[in-house]
């Protein structure tokens, strides 16, 4: 059985990828009548666990079931519990649904033959704990919460049945019950049918009860219009109850939770969100920033302000925020005024110092009678005449939730926030979590240390001395004034600026002794190996700048050898690539894979490795033994004047790993390989790691000679999205192609939001754009790649054989390529699309190089 990691993880687990870096001094934590967000859901969750001990648990009291209220106190102690680290508040939450959990199974309390949708939110505690402990029952009990899905009673269009004693209606309540197991479930045991399933639940209702005028959704929806509270015409119900919206609300981001982001309804979810959002903003009660019982009628006597829907909204709102759903900068405001508000109005200490949610909705519904024989008729006078409490859990657990929510927005800075990328619109936002470091007025020249120039006399133990004196100071620049320098490795530390001054050329020995080795990877698999030229490790605010040279010195006679296939022979590299190939995707520890001496694999030129706030600038990087730039697992970054002139073997200029945030702009690459190319790691490693290169913008820049001007791939298993292009020039007689994808199925990799315009092309050899999944092992392999969301616009080509080479295989996706206002010439061969999805052009001109002349089969008159 095949078991996924849940999509949220792996998405949202990115604020993570600089690994061990140092990460900046976190914001202070603001607070609310005293005590931070996080302390006031700490606060509550103890007080619950004091209210109710085992009384939630099966058997541990007369009217204890398995139900939707638990199950969502249960989950908010969870997510309490994993943000404190705090065992025992983690196995409290989990009892209150696993103990109602046979050995065998089988659910006590549980009937399935009632359908009620009610029913199924215990099943997402399970599937979290069976993930964690993996218990078989638990297992065998979500199994028949899914069971339930298949058989429950639906609408005609598909729509879930709120219960079966509640014919062709659907309530909004239903939506948080079944979607987010539903996607869960989906993704765990990759069934992603249940994940289309589940996206449709959320339209469906949205489609049916949504008011325009109101901007709010109505509690429910009758399709056969036989309800008494149903409008004969549109079957919606009558009202807007603050607690049905909630559960809603709650809905649409927990399911986005295990949504891929490619997945064809993303956008349409985000697009109700958006909506939704806007109507709580316009509905929020604006002397105390909560919300009311009956949202849209605050002034009419007998409503309230009510707890379990404020804080159902201020989760809601937090998450989608902190999710990238709703721009930060206009619901930032929103959400802190909300949560000071709830702060104000709801919570109270009682006696015992225990934290008190106060009026909580009990509860409400549509349809039959209430406890007091009340019909429930969805009208104002029915909702407001439900029991006002303390505590309830259908507050209580939001709450919670809602306060882990907050504290992160409140905390995070630009760089932690995700993008929603749909577009260029993206651009601002990306562009303002990339901010160049800035470094103290203090130089080191590394004469200071005894550097003399010259071949004679090498500089590394002066250049080492004076990056050290710089770090210790609180940092500054590091000078190599004009002249002629040799040196070995240097190894950057945090706030020390490489400066090489204009007429200073740092020439690097070709002698591998002068490498010791370190942590570093290697074409897309990690290892221990000879240090790349300039190298730091897990450091922050570091910069190579000035308008010296960087040499390498590389040529056919030193590095380049050892991967020459000019005499058509094995390369020396070839048995070490395969060795590390080998160890990697055995999964041998990294520590275990000891390269160097005698193996033959060539170092890279500037690596930074886990490491945040860089800057590369003005300098010129010749004769490199293998790829020039290569920043790996790092953060905001900055390549900004950078020539790049070196056409050895593997000289790619500048390639991002696993990197995000980053500007390459106002540059010029002059390669023996790819100019740029993004990269993610390779195969299982890449996999290991699991972090895509994201968030990369290429602007103003010249790519001459070159396999491709942007390329993505080829170690590209992690993934790469959200990659700009714009305002460039490509063209050379030695450059193959402008924009090109390679991967595989070893290799996989979901590859989107690729957006080029602005883009001035000569002559490219083989086509303007070449998606090639047919890369080296093609469809061999259990991963097959996805090339999806990919726009050009305002192209032009003066020389190509043809606009595209598409080459994909059955399993694989290519999907949603689209090219506008643009206009390729010098055409001279058909295009090749193998396998491909829907490609796009609009007002597109397509000139052949020679127009043949036409031959009539008869004589023209």
């Amino acid at each position: 059985m095949k078991h996924l990691i849940p999509v949220s993880f792996m998405i949202f687990g990115l604020g993570t990828l600089c690994g061990q870096a140092a990460a900046p001094a976190a914001a202070e934590v603001p607070r609310f009548a005293g005590k931070t967000p996080v302390e006031w859901s700490r606060g509550l969750a103890h007080s619950e666990r004091a209210r109710y001990g085992a009384t939630l648990e099966f058997e541990g009291a007369p009217r204890a079931r398995w139900d939707y209220t638990t199950a969502l106190l249960s989950q908010a102690l969870l997510d309490m519990a994993a943000n404190d680290g705090d065992d025992a508040l983690r196995d409290y939450g989990a009892r209150m649904v696993t103990t109602f959990v046979a050995p065998d199974g089988a659910i006590r309390t549980y009937r399935m033959s009632d359908y009620n949708i009610d029913m199924i939110p215990p099943g997402k505690v399970l599937l979290r704990e069976y993930q964690r402990i993996g218990e078989a029952r638990l297992l065998t009990a979500a199994h028949t919460m899914r069971e339930q899905l298949a058989q429950h009673p639906r609408t005609s269009e598909g729509g879930f049945w709120h219960k079966q004693r509640y014919p062709y209606q659907m309530w909004l309540d239903g939506l948080f019950m079944a979607a987010p197991f539903y996607a869960h479930y989906g993704v765990m045991f990759d069934r992603p049918a249940d994940v289309d399933d589940a996206m449709f639940q959320l339209q469906l209702v949205d489609r049916h009860t949504w008011v325009p005028d109101k901007q709010l959704h109505v509690h429910a929806w009758d399709e056969a219009r036989a309800q008494p509270w149903a409008d004969p015409v549109t079957g919606r119900a009558p009202n807007v109850w603050g607690r049905a919206v909630g559960w809603y609300a709650m809905a649409l981001v927990d399911t986005l939770d295990f949504t891929p982001g490619i997945h064809h309804d993303v956008e349409a979810v985000n697009e109700i969100i958006k909506r939704l959002a806007e109507g709580l903003v316009r509905h929020q009660d604006p002397a105390t920033g909560v919300w009311w019982q009956v949202m849209d009628m605050p002034e009419r006597e007998g409503n309230y302000r009510e707890a379990t829907a404020t804080s159902m909204f201020v989760y809601f709102l937090a998450k989608a925020v902190n999710r990238g759903y709703l721009p930060h900068d206009v619901y930032e405001p929103v959400v802190r005024r909300a949560y000071a508000g709830l702060i104000k109005e709801f919570v109270r200490l009682d006696a015992n110092g225990l934290v008190d949610l106060t009026r909580c909705c009990q509860v409400a519904g549509l349809g039959y009678t209430n406890s007091a024989g009340r019909v429930r008729d969805g009208t104002f006078e029915y909702y407001i005449s439900e029991p006002i409490i303390n505590n309830d859990p259908k507050g209580t657990g939001p709450f919670i939730m809602a306060g882990l929510e907050v504290e992160k927005l409140l905390t995070s800075t630009p760089a932690d926030r995700p993008l929603r990328v749909t577009g260029w619109n993206a651009l601002p936002a990306l562009l303002a979590r990339i901010q160049a470091p800035t470094f103290a007025a203090r130089d080191f020249p590394i004469t200071d240390f005894g550097a003399q120039p010259g071949p004679a006399v090498s500089v590394t133990a002066a250049i080492r001395a004076a990056i050290q004196a710089c770090h210790d100071a609180g940092g500054g620049r590091v000078v190599v004034p004009a002249g002629e320098w040799h040196t070995g490795a240097i190894h950057l530390l945090s706030n020390v600026n490489l400066h090489v001054a204009e007429g200073a050329v740092l020439k690097f020995s070709v002698d591998p002794a002068d490498y010791p080795i370190v942590f570093t990877r290697w074409e897309g698999m990690e290892l221990m190996n000879y240090s790349p030229l300039i190298y730091a490790y897990e450091q922050e605010n570091i910069a190579i700048s000035g308008k010296g040279t960087l040499d390498g010195q590389a040529s056919w006679e030193t590095w380049w050898a050892w991967n020459n296939k000019a005499a058509g022979q094995p390369t020396k590299q070839v048995p070490a690539r395969k060795r590390l190939y080998e160890l990697a995707e055995a999964g041998v520890p990294v520590a275990e894979r000891v390269f160097g001496d005698g193996h033959f694999l060539r170092p890279n030129f500037i690596q930074p490795y886990k490491c945040r706030n860089i800057i590369i600038e003005d300098v010129k990087i010749i004769a490199s033994p293998m790829w020039e730039i290569h920043p790996v697992l790092s953060q905001n970054i900055t390549v900004r004047r950078v020539e790049v002139i070196s056409h050895g073997t593997n000289n790619d200029g500048c390639n991002p790993e696993s990197s995000r945030d980053v500007l390459i702009e106002d540059s010029i690459f002059d390669t023996g390989d790819d100019c740029i190319a993004i990269k993610s790691g390779r195969n299982n490693d890449g996999r290991r790691i699991n972090v895509p290169s994201e968030n990369i913008i290429i602007r103003r820049c010249v790519m001459r000679d070159g396999h491709g001007g942007v390329v993505i791939g080829s170690e590209i298993s992690g993934g790469a999205r959200n990659i700009f292009i714009e305002d460039c020039e490509m063209s050379s007689p030695d450059l193959d192609r402008a924009l090109r994808f390679k991967t595989n199925a070893s290799r996989g990799g979901v590859i989107e939001n690729i957006f080029m315009r602005n883009v001035r092309i000569g002559q490219v050899a083989e086509a303007v754009v070449t998606i090639d999944l047919q890369y080296e092992e093609g469809a061999q392999g259990d991963f097959p790649p996805t090339v999806r969301r990919v726009r050009l616009e305002n192209i032009t080509s003066a020389n190509s054989p043809r606009v595209l080479f598409i080459a994909g295989f059955e399993g694989a996706t290519i999907e949603d390529i689209e090219i506008k206002n643009s206009t390729f010439a010098g055409l001279t061969h058909p295009d090749r699309i193998e396998h491909a999805g829907r490609i796009g052009f609009e007002n597109v001109t397509f000139e052949a190089k020679t127009r043949a002349r036409a031959l009539n089969s008869v004589a023209a008159p």
